[in-house]
C-alpha cells in the first residue's frame, strides 16, 4: 500500500536520526500511516549503505539547516 508523500525519488534529504544527507530511492513500506523510504548514503569514497527510515526523519536539502 502507497500513501501519498511529498518526498521525490532521487531526491536528497538530511535525515534528521543521521544527521547526515541521503537520497531516497522508493517508498518500501507504510507503518502506522507513515511511508516508510528507502535511502541510500555515502559513507567512503564510493561506499554507499541503504537503510529504511520514516519520511518524517527526511527534511528537504533547501529547508535543512547550513551543513556542509
Amino acid at each position: 500500500m502507497k500513501v501519498k508523500s511529498s518526498i521525490e525519488r532521487g531526491a536528497e534529504y538530511l535525515c534528521t536520526k543521521l544527521g547526515e544527507f541521503v537520497t531516497a530511492i522508493e517508498q518500501v513500506a507504510v507503518v502506522k500511516g507513515s511511508a516508510m523510504w528507502e535511502v541510500e548514503r555515502q559513507i567512503g569514497a564510493g561506499i554507499r549503505k541503504r537503510l529504511i527510515v520514516s519520511e518524517r526523519s527526511l527534511v528537504p536539502r533547501h529547508l535543512a539547516p547550513a551543513m556542509a
